[in-house]
């Protein structure tokens, strides 16, 4: 059996009291195979932290979270990152829409997950993300109605400005491997395309993301192509920045 170490449980307690079930101390102790005395401790630790644990004299020696306790730290992985710094960016633009007026502070905070580095890179995304025309009947038809469009390796090259190897199926069903760089996202709602520069055949290419498989990030960054490179692949479908 595992044999928990003291920030393991610490974890655990944490959760448990954010779930909003019953911890009765005794029960926790036999759970966690420690004695009283020790989950005693861990609970001061976490008043220590900050979390706001009182005694509820109605369970039997249980704690809870005080009643007026809110929002605490919120753990996030890289990719609920990256979906939530997109969302501030479309959101932002649609500002006559909808007021984002933590917007700053939010990115702020979800920047601080990143190196230095990324952090500039990802500063960069407003720019990076275009909207255009909403996309045809015919187009919207071959969309599968609850298929995830851009994947989770298509976000993180995309954020980071790595190479990616993808395999891609067009309109006539042929499949080819590509080595590409993603410099530009596209929304023709409610079809999103990325905009590439294909290695390959060294030019500019454009793919819907939905039709995009098997993507793997490689460890290569790439610079930057300024929009104007691929504005010429638009025409006929005016996009401004979002």
């Amino acid at each position: 059996m595992h044999i928990l170490s003291r920030l393991e449980r610490l974890d655990l307690l944490e959760s448990w009291l954010k779930s909003d079930e019953p911890l009765v101390l005794k029960h926790a102790a036999n759970e966690l195979g420690v004695s009283l005395r020790t989950i005693n401790r861990d609970i001061e630790i976490l008043r220590e932290r900050g979390v706001p644990v009182e005694a509820d004299r109605g369970r039997g020696g249980g704690v809870r979270l005080q009643s007026t306790w809110g929002v605490g730290r919120v753990n996030l992985t890289f990719e609920e990152v990256i979906d939530l710094l997109i969302g501030l960016a479309i959101g932002e633009h649609q500002h006559h829409a909808i007021q984002m007026a933590k917007a700053n502070s939010i990115r702020r905070k979800l920047l601080a997950s990143f190196s230095h580095p990324d952090q500039r890179r990802i500063n960069s995304l407003r720019d990076r993300i275009r909207t255009g025309a909403t996309s045809s009947s015919v187009v919207i038809s071959s969309l599968e109605a609850d298929g995830i469009q851009v994947g989770d390796q298509l976000k993180r090259a995309f954020f980071l400005m790595r190479a990616i190897e993808i395999e891609y199926t067009d309109g006539q069903g042929a499949i080819s491997a590509r080595t590409v760089e993603p410099h530009y996202l596209v929304h023709n709602p409610p079809v999103w395309y990325v905009m590439c520069w294909d290695r390959l055949r060294n030019d500019i290419r454009t793919f819907r993301c939905d039709r995009i498989d098997n993507a793997c990030v490689i460890d290569e960054q790439f610079a930057l192509r300024p929009w104007v490179e691929f504005a010429r692949t638009m025409e006929g479908n005016d996009t401004e920045r979002i």
